[in-house]
């Protein structure tokens, strides 16, 4: 509610909170004083029956104690009020920042249709903040109320009176701007409009900060009713937060056809995670020596029935939109914690999405897939990215202990390429560090690249954890990672993703089974 709605609404109940108890007073004052001249008489010509005293004196105080509770009742009632009279907005408001609401915005977006015929030209665009689940999640509700008001008078003084602003709901807001510009000057508008909500919130004492995607649609002839328009500035906005938030995008058509083929593929994904047509293949892992097998990485791989071989960097992160991770998770992990019990004494590595660990159910997941399959925790590693503990330290804290309480091994992923990895090192219980491949690569480059590796290496092992070197494809890598010290290594050197079949039969698995169960 903006704060001259809340001035009017509470010098109004003021006014009838005042006059309840004046009339109170007044009722109340002349028993006392009728009370303290029978007490008293004072000299008074005819003499006062004093019977009358003490009654007299018990209704005044009565009286007081009345005016008094009632004030007090009164004064309560009038701060809820004042809390919840969202009936005292003007129609059309939104209670929490003052701007329009989406019904206003719609009959504002109706009218800018209707100046088409006209020639009057407009922009649309549509805002998402960035983060803004982040500050929900670790600072609470509140919080996040204070951050979407300041936005909204952050938007009102970079944008001006004239333009209509709104926010749609929850953390989307929506900006028409009645007059055609050029592109350029659309973007110069966002890069304004970014860099002052940008700018740290205060909220209790802390600085958060927040960003926001701007997908924006210049109108200028009918082509379209407000759902299609809207449908079309919506596209340009997912495309802003696909690059990477903090973007603003113009629409173009080509954003549809984009669109069409990912409803096309997001069916086909969902119908091969329930046909089975993601399969789970294995990597191997050897120790130092480069001849002893001790693990395989298990890699969901996606066989569809035309296109063949599908990388999972091209559905991964479609699943981790659309919610079917959890259920693709679940099935590579029971698949891969399965195979691996046929073993004895080789480990798995699973790899494990943020939003997987973002679930609370996620521990017990992984204690009902251990329990069915029979693998011992021990030989279960989960792979995780730095992403996991960037989005909620402290939940992801709680989240990894109570893995680790299983018995089950954490291991950091692609370590060195973010900004925060020795924080999480020393924070977080971690048991093996994974040198991302690119690293291993850039050994052929020259000698800055090998005292890096030789480096990551070092503060691994200075820290008790198992390293373990991806990307190895030379006899070259193996040799510096083995005198560097390296414990595990894995690459195209000692082999490639294979089936569960192929893997077995190449590493000798299945005779050892064989002679293990004769």
């Amino acid at each position: 509610m903006s704060a001259s709605i809340k001035r009017s609404a509470y010098s109004a109940l003021s006014r009838h909170v005042w006059a309840v108890g004046a009339a109170i007073v007044l009722i109340a004052v002349p028993v006392a004083a009728a009370t303290a001249l029978t007490w008293f008489p004072m000299g008074l010509a005819r003499p006062v029956d004093a019977a009358w005293a003490g009654p007299l004196l018990i209704s005044a105080l009565a009286a007081a104690a009345i005016a008094l509770g009632l004030l007090v009742r009164l004064r309560f009632a009038q701060a809820e009020v004042i809390q919840g009279a969202r009936f005292l907005l003007p129609v059309g408001i939104d209670d929490l920042t003052g701007l329009s609401n989406r019904a206003a915005f719609y009959r504002a977006f109706e009218r800018a249709l209707d100046g088409l015929a006209e020639r009057r030209s407009f922009t649309l665009m549509l805002l998402d903040l960035d983060y803004f689940k982040e500050i929900n999640d670790s600072h609470g509700h509140h919080a996040g109320d204070v951050v979407l008001a300041q936005v909204g008078r952050r938007l009102r003084q970079v944008c001006g009176p004239e333009p209509e602003i709104a926010r749609l709901g929850g953390d989307e807001f929506a900006i028409i701007i009645s007059s055609s510009s050029q592109a350029a000057h659309v973007l110069t508008a966002c890069a304004l409009i970014s860099a002052e909500i940008a700018k740290p919130i205060t909220v209790d004492g802390k600085n958060l900060n927040v960003g926001v995607s701007i997908g924006f649609l210049q109108v200028d002839r009918p082509s379209g009713d407000r759902d299609e328009l809207m449908r079309r500035t919506d596209r340009a906005l997912y495309a802003a937060k696909e690059r990477g938030r903090g973007c603003a995008i113009a629409f173009d058509v080509e954003m549809d056809k984009d669109v069409a083929q990912r409803r096309f593929f997001e069916r086909e994904l969902r119908g091969a995670v329930l046909t089975g047509e993601i399969d789970v293949h294995l990597q191997p892992i050897f120790a130092s020596d480069g001849e002893t097998l001790v693990g395989m990485e298990a890699l969901a791989r996606w066989n569809h029935s035309y296109r063949g071989a599908i990388m999972p960097g091209e559905f991964i992160r479609l699943a981790e939109e659309t919610g079917l991770i959890h259920q693709l998770g679940n099935m590579v992990l029971q698949r891969a914690c399965r195979v691996a019990a046929r073993w004895p004494g080789l480990f798995i590595s699973v790899n494990v999405s943020p939003v997987q660990m973002r679930r609370p159910d996620f521990r017990d997941v992984v204690m009902a897939v251990l329990a069915e399959t029979g693998l011992e925790p021990g030989r279960l590693v989960l792979e995780i990215t730095e992403s996991v503990m960037m989005d909620d330290p402290e939940k992801a804290l709680v989240a990894l202990r109570g893995i680790r309480d299983l018995g089950v091994q954490i291991a950091l992923d692609d370590f060195g390429t973010g900004f925060s990895s020795l924080s999480y090192l020393r924070k977080f219980p971690i048991d093996k560090l994974k040198v991302d491949r690119s690293f291993v690569l850039d050994l052929d480059k020259g000698v800055e690249a090998a005292t890096i590796l030789h480096c990551v290496i070092n503060l691994g092992r200075a820290l008790g954890l198992r390293v373990i070197a991806e990307g190895v494809e030379t006899a070259e890598h193996a040799r510096f990672l083995r005198a560097g010290g390296c414990h595990e290594m894995q690459g195209y050197l000692f082999g490639r993703p294979v089936s569960v079949a192929e893997f077995e039969a190449t590493h000798g698995l299945a005779a050892a089974r064989e002679r293990e169960v004769a």
